[in-house]
């Protein structure tokens, strides 16, 4: 993958995980709307304002929404999960790239130079770093990838 093609998947996600942070607002809000018409029909039986039949009803109706908005929001967290971890392995990808270019750069200038004790250790904190963060690429990947085979 290009370093534009990483970057425009990048910015895909983001546009993405703001939809989904938008729906979760929403959702939210819809579920405390309803928690509240559930706490208040119960008022409005006892002072006579709404027939108890109809109010059991309603009850039932709103109830129904409530965990079918409850239900979506869940299936909504799952997705965002999925998202924010894909956006954190791309990113990882990202600066595994640009540490990479600059280790390059790096071992150019050390040849280049009175062997720099200070650029040395500048190269070996690189490799590390490249290190650490291809296994944890390689690993957010297989755990998808075991996901994906689980889920089929």
């Amino acid at each position: 993958m290009s370093l534009s093609q990483l970057q425009q998947a990048m910015a895909n996600i983001r546009i993405g995980l703001a939809e989904i942070q938008n729906k979760e607002h929403q959702l939210d809000s819809m579920i405390s709307q309803f928690r509240t018409q559930l706490r208040r029909l119960p008022r409005q039986i006892i002072y006579g304002n709404l027939p108890l039949d109809s109010s059991i009803s309603s009850m039932g109706e709103i109830e129904e929404r409530l965990m079918d908005t409850i239900s979506t929001k869940e299936r909504l967290l799952k997705i965002k999960k999925a998202a924010t971890d894909e956006l954190a392995a791309l990113e990882s990808v990202k600066q595994v790239d640009e540490a990479k270019k600059s280790l390059a750069s790096l071992k150019e200038q050390y040849a280049g130079s009175d062997n720099d004790a200070e650029t040395l250790s500048e190269i070996h904190q690189l490799q590390q770093f490249i290190a650490d963060h291809s296994k944890r690429a390689e690993l957010a990947i297989r755990e998808r990838y075991m996901e994906r085979q689980l889920e089929t």
